[in-house]
């Protein structure tokens, strides 16, 4: 009697198969199949690329040689209780491209599923016997976490050989532990650690640095003082190890007596400038400082003075030494203010031209500002005054904003007898809160505000809104009203109408007869909107009860893979309908 049930090599397997064996490229069998033959016991064919009707794919559980034959190759998959529904008939080996490598049939076996009632975890094993397993790669996916009890078994007895066999070797060895320091004599590397001691502790406990630096700061600490200044000086020389040497052969270069700085020793500044013969020469009495030569107060203070105003001070340095007849270097007036005596003017002429004034106390004056020339001048500080006034132009920081006199006395954009010129825009401050609410932009051509635009009593609100009392165009006066009140009257929906549902006001009839007819949420709320099916369902035929007769379902297909007298399962489909917005089932 011919075998009924067998297994064999695909084609494409075959070929995958003697490629591995001659080329050294390894065979990577990762997944198994199982189908119900479309509803009849398949014969497995060589020239098969899938199979007959697949139901089920997923990757190996277990894929290894048999223990007790080399030859033999045995992959297995465990379907759990939750997958099921339908019958094994055929299974199928693929490779990680998805090829099918080897197909079988098997005896017929229903897998259920959980939720009809009754459920299994069912494995399925298939064998290869192949004459070589030298280039078939044995791998599974860590993944899948169902194994079969024997896999397991075998793997806690291989895991428990191996963990004794450690064990034993561990206890065997004389020093197990090779990476840690002995107890007796150790030898350590890197830095190593170890706890501080306790202040005063003379025990044999290893003394680490923080302990020792410790002990020495406690010790100086309890020096006399003489050692405390050693040791400062040793820090600011930088511990340097010839501390002694460098001491004294700094204190052999000091500098040696001097009957000079001997006399000058003890003096104030008066002092000091007598004992050097300078009083004359840099200081006058009165403690104003001369940069030049003073011949004396009946030269220079008289002449002087004979032509000073009341009130004003002047003095004259030279240019060179000794020469009271050149021409003078600079000239110092100081003036007293009338208003606050405390308060002097200080004016200097400079080499002639550039005229510098500053302002100060007697104490000395705190700024200096060159005054500048009646045309061409520029001035460094703020200018005060009640009125200013510029020919053509007055320029505003870099030069490309100000105000600018027009070309033309007329309206229009260049007729204007005054030009603001800004690269950007204008915008105008409110000076309490600092904000800008009205913008010019110079650039775009608009005007903006934060609020409205007002022109006589027209007013453009912010929201869009146009207030006025009379519209007007170009037409004349009056126009907007004139070509409302002139159009015809018509029924309509307003749009108050609209939005508030005003059953009042049902249509509107444009010009031409026709018309939009308001249409409530009542009078749509009965229609139906769609039409759809809903999922499929699957029911077998053969060797099943098949479906009962329930309200809403439709027959989409059915089903006979071996085009026999009987169907082997039928399709069908609920009926649903969409209204209002909601679907329903027809016949629920």
């Amino acid at each position: 009697m011919s075998a009924k049930f067998y297994t064999l090599l695909t084609e494409i397997g075959a070929a995958k198969l003697a490629s591995a064996a001659a080329l050294g490229v390894p065979l990577k069998i990762t997944h198994m199949a199982v189908g119900d033959g479309g509803g009849v016991l398949p014969t497995p064919s060589a020239q098969q690329t899938a199979l007959v009707a697949e139901k089920r794919r997923a990757a190996l559980n277990m894929l290894y040689i048999d223990p007790q034959n080399s030859s033999q190759i045995i992959a297995e998959q465990v379907i759990p209780e939750t997958e099921g529904g339908w019958w094994i008939r055929e299974v199928g080996l693929f490779d990680e491209t998805g090829a099918l490598i080897a197909v079988g049939n098997c005896p017929e076996s229903y897998k259920p599923q959980l939720t009809e009632g009754s459920g299994r975890t069912q494995t399925v094993r298939m064998v290869l016997i192949t004459s070589s397993t030298d280039n078939i790669t044995l791998k599974i996916d860590p993944a899948v976490v169902l194994a079969t009890r024997k896999y397991v078994d075998d793997k806690a007895l291989e895991l428990k050989v191996y963990v004794d066999d450690l064990m034993a070797k561990h206890l065997a060895a004389v020093d197990p532990h090779t990476q840690y320091a002995p107890k007796v004599s150790p030898s350590f590397t890197g830095t190593p650690r170890a706890p501080t001691p306790a202040a005063g502790n003379n025990s044999s406990q290893i003394a680490n640095t923080a302990f020792v630096q410790a002990a020495i700061a406690a010790l100086v600490a309890s020096s006399p003082a003489a050692l405390d200044t050693l040791n400062e000086l040793a820090a600011a020389l930088g511990n340097d190890p010839n501390f002694a040497t460098t001491v004294m052969n700094a204190l052999a270069g000091k500098q040696p007596l001097d009957t000079t700085l001997t006399n000058l020793s003890g003096k104030d500044n008066a002092g000091i400038l007598q004992y050097l013969g300078l009083k004359d020469a840099l200081l006058k009495g009165d403690g104003r400082f001369l940069a030049g030569t003073f011949v004396s107060d009946a030269i220079d203070r008289t002449s002087i003075g004979a032509r000073a105003a009341t009130g004003c001070q002047f003095m004259r340095a030279h240019q060179a030494p000794d020469a009271p007849d050149q021409v003078s270097f600079w000239q110092i007036i100081t003036l007293s203010e009338v208003v606050s005596p405390t308060t002097v003017v200080d004016v200097l002429a400079v080499s002639g031209n550039n005229v510098l004034f500053g302002h100060g106390t007697g104490a000395g004056i705190t700024s200096w500002r060159q005054v500048a020339m009646l045309e061409g001048g520029a001035f460094t500080g703020g200018i005060s005054a009640p009125n200013m006034r510029g020919d053509t132009l007055v320029t505003v920081g870099d030069g490309t904003g100000g105000m600018a006199k027009g070309d033309v006395d007329g309206a229009g954009f260049n007729g204007n007898n005054l030009n603001i010129k800004s690269w950007n825009g204008i915008g105008f401050q409110n000076s309490e809160d600092l904000a800008i609410r009205a913008y010019i932009s110079t650039r775009l051509g608009v005007i903006a505000a934060a609020e409205n635009l007002q022109a006589g009593n027209a007013i453009f609100n912010k929201n869009g809104d146009v207030y006025g009392d009379i519209w007007g165009t170009g037409s004349g006066p009056g126009w907007l009203s004139a070509y409302i009140a002139g159009r015809p009257l018509r029924q309509y929906i307003t749009m108050v109408g609209v939005y508030q549902n005003d059953k009042t006001k049902p249509f509107m009839l444009h010009d031409d007869g026709s018309g939009v007819f308001l249409a409530t949420t009542d009078m749509l709320s009965g229609y139906v909107q769609s039409i759809r099916f809903g999922a499929v369902e699957h029911g077998n035929v053969y060797r099943s009860p098949g479906f009962a007769d329930q309200l809403g379902y439709v027959i989409t297909g059915v089903e006979n893979g071996d085009s026999n007298e009987t169907p082997d399962r039928i399709q069908r489909r609920l009926l649903q309908l969409k209204v209002n917005g909601q679907w329903y089932t027809v016949g629920a």
